[in-house]
C-alpha cells in the first residue's frame, strides 16, 4: 500500500492540521519579526539615545559598569534585535532565530515587569524616541511577544523560508553590515532619522506654549548637600554654599514625553543658573552656532583648540556663537579657566541638551531661530577653521541624512531581494525533483511512484 503523501500534501502539509499550524506560524513569525526589526531599528538609528537610556537604568539600579562596556552593550542590543527580526521575517536559521528571540524575551519580560511596578524611568525606551508607550503597555506587549516566541520555538522549523539555507549566511551578514552602518552614522554624526523635538527645520524655542517645570536646587557646604525649592530662599554663596545642580521636582509623564515633540522646551540660564536668558539669547535674527555640551565634565580639554578655532571662524563670518552646557558651577569654572572661551556660555538641563543634539560636544547651526543642521564636533573634518582652505559657507559642513538613509536602505533591501529571487529560482529549478527524491522545506521525501510507472518484468 502506498503510504507516501499526495502532491497536494507535499505542498501544503501532511494534513489539514499541519496546514493550519504552518499558516499560523507564518503569521506569528512575520508579525514578531516586524516588531523586533522596528525595535532594533529605532534604537540603532539613534545609538546615543539607547546609550543614555541604558545609563538611566544602571543609575536607578546603582550599578557602576565600565563605560566602554556599556557602550558596546548598547550597540550590541540594537544589532541583535534587528538581526533576529530579519532572521524571523526571512525564515533564516529558523530554530536559532526562535531560540534567540525567546532568550531575549526571558530577560526583557521580568525587566519590564519591574519597570511597570516601580516606575524607575518614565519611558522604557523599547522603541527609542520614535514611539513612546507607557511602562504597563510595554509589559503587556512583551507578554504577547513571549507567547509568540514560545510558539515559534516549537513550530518555526515547520514553516518555510524566503532565503534558501545555503544563502542565509549572506542575508545575516548583509543585515549586520546595514545595522552597523546606521549605528555608526548615528554615533559619529547624528541620527539619520531624527525623532527628537529639534529635527532640521524645527524652531529652537517656543516658550509661549511650554509650562515651565518646577525645580529643586542642590547646594553644598562643608561636604553636606542640601536641597531647596523655588519658593525657598536660596543660600548665599558668600556664606560658603556652592551651587551643585538643578533637577526637576518630578519625572515627566508619558503624555508629556509625547507632547514634547510638539512643544520646544529648551531653556538657557546664566552662568550661575539663576536667571532665565532664553528669550534674550534667541531674540536676534541671523545665523547662530550652539556648542552643545550635555556632559561638560567628560569633554576633553584637547578639543578646546578646535572649539576656539570654530568661534574665530564664526566671528569672521558674522555668525553668533554660544555655548550651552549642563554642569555644576565648579565644573563650569574649571572649564573656563582651562579653555579660556571668548564665546558666552549658558547653562541648561542635560536631558534637553541631549534632545537638541547627540554628541559631547555637538554643534547646532541655526538660521533665524530654525535648526538647519546638527553634527558632532569631531565629525566636522576641520581641525583649524582659520585655515585658508576652510569653506566660508556654513552649509558646507551639513549632510543630507535622509538621502544617506534612503540609499543605504535601498542597497540593503536590494541585496535581500536578490537573495530571495535566487532562492526561489533554485526552488523552481530543483524542487520538483532531484534525482529520485522530492525536496521540501524540512525533509526530503522519496518520490511517489506507482506500479504503472514500473518497467515490465
Amino acid at each position: 500500500m502506498n503510504n507516501y503523501p499526495s502532491s497536494g500534501q507535499r505542498i501544503w502539509g501532511l494534513d489539514p492540521q499541519s496546514r493550519i499550524i504552518r499558516i499560523v506560524t507564518w503569521i506569528i513569525r512575520e508579525l514578531t519579526g516586524i516588531v523586533f526589526i522596528f525595535s532594533g531599528f529605532t534604537k540603532a538609528v539613534d545609538p546615543w539615545g539607547t546609550l543614555y537610556k541604558i545609563q538611566d537604568y544602571l543609575g536607578v539600579m546603582h550599578l557602576d559598569i565600565w563605560p566602554s562596556l556599556v557602550k558596546v552593550g548598547a550597540f550590541a542590543l540594537c544589532a541583535v534585535e534587528f538581526i533576529i527580526g530579519a532572521m524571523l521575517c526571512f525564515g533564516s536559521f529558523r530554530r536559532t532565530a526562535a531560540w534567540a528571540a525567546t532568550a531575549i524575551m526571558c530577560f526583557m519580560l521580568p525587566l519590564t515587569l519591574w519597570i511597570a511596578l516601580y516606575n524607575p524611568v518614565p519611558d522604557c525606551g523599547c522603541f527609542g524616541d520614535a514611539f513612546i508607550i507607557s511602562n504597563w503597555a510595554t509589559f503587556w506587549k512583551n507578554v504577547a511577544l513571549m507567547a509568540a516566541v514560545l510558539w515559534l520555538s516549537v513550530f518555526n522549523r515547520h514553516a518555510g523560508w524566503l532565503i534558501a539555507p545555503y544563502l542565509q549566511w549572506l542575508g545575516v551578514l548583509s543585515t549586520a553590515l546595514f545595522c552597523m552602518a546606521i549605528e555608526g552614522a548615528g554615533y559619529f554624526y547624528q541620527p539619520l532619522l531624527d525623532f527628537r523635538p529639534y529635527p532640521a527645520g524645527a524652531t529652537i524655542s517656543d516658550s509661549s506654549s511650554v509650562e515651565e517645570p518646577e525645580y529643586r536646587f542642590i547646594y553644598e557646604k562643608d561636604g553636606i548637600k542640601k536641597e531647596f525649592s523655588e519658593t525657598d530662599s536660596l543660600p548665599d554663596e558668600t556664606d560658603g554654599w556652592t551651587f551643585v545642580d538643578r533637577v526637576p521636582m518630578s519625572q515627566p509623564s508619558v503624555e508629556s514625553l509625547v507632547s514634547v515633540r510638539h512643544e520646544k522646551s529648551l531653556r538657557l540660564w546664566d552662568h550661575d543658573a539663576e536667571e532665565d536668558v532664553t528669550d534674550d539669547v534667541f531674540s536676534e535674527p541671523g545665523d547662530m552656532i550652539i556648542l552643545v555640551m550635555p556632559e561638560l565634565e567628560k569633554v576633553s580639554i584637547a578639543s578646546t583648540w578646535k572649539i576656539n578655532s570654530l568661534y574665530s571662524w564664526a566671528s569672521s563670518h558674522d555668525i553668533n556663537m554660544i555655548g550651552a552646557v549642563a554642569a555644576s558651577k565648579e565644573d563650569l569654572d574649571n572649564w573656563e579657566d582651562l579653555s579660556m572661551p571668548e564665546y558666552p556660555i549658558y547653562t541648561s538641563e542635560d536631558t534637553t541638551l541631549k534632545e537638541l543634539a547627540r554628541g559631547n560636544p555637538a554643534v547646532v547651526f541655526l538660521r533665524n531661530g530654525v535648526v538647519i543642521w546638527k553634527s558632532t564636533l569631531r565629525s566636522i573634518n576641520v581641525d583649524d577653521f582659520q585655515d585658508s582652505a576652510t569653506a566660508d559657507n556654513p552649509m558646507a559642513f551639513s549632510r543630507n541624512d535622509r538621502a544617506i538613509l534612503i540609499n543605504t536602505s535601498a542597497l540593503y533591501l536590494s541585496i535581500m531581494a536578490c537573495l530571495i529571487t535566487f532562492s526561489f529560482l533554485f526552488r523552481m529549478r530543483f524542487a520538483p525533483k532531484r534525482g529520485n527524491r522530492f525536496i521540501r522545506d524540512d525533509k526530503v521525501l522519496p518520490e511517489e511512484s506507482s506500479s504503472s510507472d514500473k518497467p515490465a518484468q
